[in-house]
C-alpha cells in the first residue's frame, strides 16, 4: 500500500491551527458562522467566493446579505450558501436605508464574524447601508473584515475604524494609496523597498488607532500588522465569542478566539520566494 507523507512545513503548521478539529463533541455552529455583505446588480461572484471560502476552511454557516438582484445568481453558484435578498440598490430615502440595516443586524446574535465589501459595488445606498452594518458591528464587538469595495467607507469616513480591535482591513496596492491619502495626507508614498513600506503602514496602522490589524499587497510583499499571539492568529474579542468557538475562514484573514493575551507589533510576510505547497513523499508501507 502507497501511503503519502507530508514533509515538515511551518506554514502547514500554522494553516492547522487555523481549521477546527472535527470531533464527536461538536455540534453545528460550533466552527463559526460568517456573514458576507455584499453582492449587487453588476457583482455576485465575489460574495459568493468569500462566503464558500469561509465554508472549505472549515466554518459551520455561511450567510450572504446581498442586493435582491444579486440574490438569485448566488443561490444559484451553490445550495450550501444562506442567500439574504434584503438589500435594495438605489434607495436615497434614509429611513428605507435604515431599514435595511436593520435587517442585516438584526442577525447579529446569529454571526461570528463579518466579511463587508466584496461585490458590494459603488450604489450610495449600498454603501451606506454598509457604514451603517461596519458602526453597529464595532459597537456590539463582532469581528469584522472590510475588503473591496467595503474600502471606499473606509477611505470616506477613517474614523469609523479608529481604533477597533476586531477589524480588519485587507487593501490591495491602489486601495492601500487611497486609504493612505485618507488616513495620513500629510506622510508622503512610500517609497518601493520592504523597509520603507513597512515604516509607512507603521505609521498607517498607528493613525488608525491600532492595535488593529491591516493587510496590504504591496507589490510582490503582503505587509500586515497584528497580533503574534499562537501562531498569528488573534486574541479572544470579547463576550460575543462565548457564544462558540468563532472559526472561520474571512476572506483573506482569520479571526477566531485564540490567545487571550495579545503581543501587538508589526510584521513583513516573506515575499513569494518558497513554494507555500507541502512536499508530498511516497512511502511503501
Amino acid at each position: 500500500m502507497v501511503r503519502l507523507v507530508e514533509s515538515p512545513s511551518p506554514l502547514l503548521a500554522t494553516l492547522r491551527l487555523l481549521v477546527p478539529a472535527l470531533t464527536a463533541e461538536r455540534y453545528k455552529g460550533q466552527a463559526g458562522k460568517i456573514a458576507v455583505i455584499g453582492g449587487c446588480a453588476d457583482y455576485t461572484g465575489a460574495p459568493y467566493y468569500a462566503a464558500i471560502s469561509g465554508l472549505k476552511l472549515g466554518a459551520d454557516l455561511s450567510h450572504v446579505f446581498c442586493s435582491d438582484a444579486a440574490a438569485t445568481a448566488i443561490k444559484s453558484y451553490s445550495p450550501e450558501l444562506i442567500v439574504h435578498g434584503c438589500l435594495k440598490e438605489r434607495q436615497p430615502e434614509a429611513a428605507a436605508r435604515e431599514a435595511q440595516v436593520e435587517a442585516v443586524c438584526r442577525w447579529f446574535p446569529a454571526i461570528t464574524a463579518l466579511v463587508v465589501g466584496p461585490g458590494l459595488g459603488r450604489d450610495e445606498t449600498l454603501q451606506a447601508v454598509a457604514e451603517g452594518i461596519i458602526e453597529r458591528a464595532i459597537a456590539e464587538s463582532i469581528p469584522c473584515v472590510i475588503d473591496a469595495d467595503g474600502l471606499a467607507v473606509v477611505v470616506r469616513r477613517p474614523a469609523l475604524v479608529h481604533g477597533s480591535r476586531w477589524t480588519v482591513l485587507t487593501p490591495n496596492r491602489p486601495e492601500y494609496q487611497r486609504l493612505s491619502q485618507a488616513v495620513i495626507p500629510q506622510v508622503a508614498a512610500a517609497e518601493p523597498g520592504k523597509q520603507a513600506e513597512a515604516e509607512h503602514l507603521a505609521q498607517l496602522c498607528e493613525a488608525r488607532g491600532g492595535p488593529a490589524t491591516l493587510c496590504a499587497v504591496v507589490g510582490a510583499a503582503t505587509l500586515c500588522t497584528g497580533c503574534e499571539a499562537r501562531g498569528g492568529l488573534l486574541p479572544e474579542p470579547g463576550p460575543r465569542s462565548q457564544q462558540s468557538d468563532a472559526h472561520g475562514e474571512m476572506h483573506l484573514l482569520n479571526i477566531s478566539s485564540a490567545s487571550p493575551q495579545p503581543s501587538w507589533s508589526l510584521s513583513l510576510t516573506l515575499d513569494h520566494e518558497p513554494d507555500p505547497t507541502p512536499t508530498l513523499t511516497p512511502t511503501l508501507t
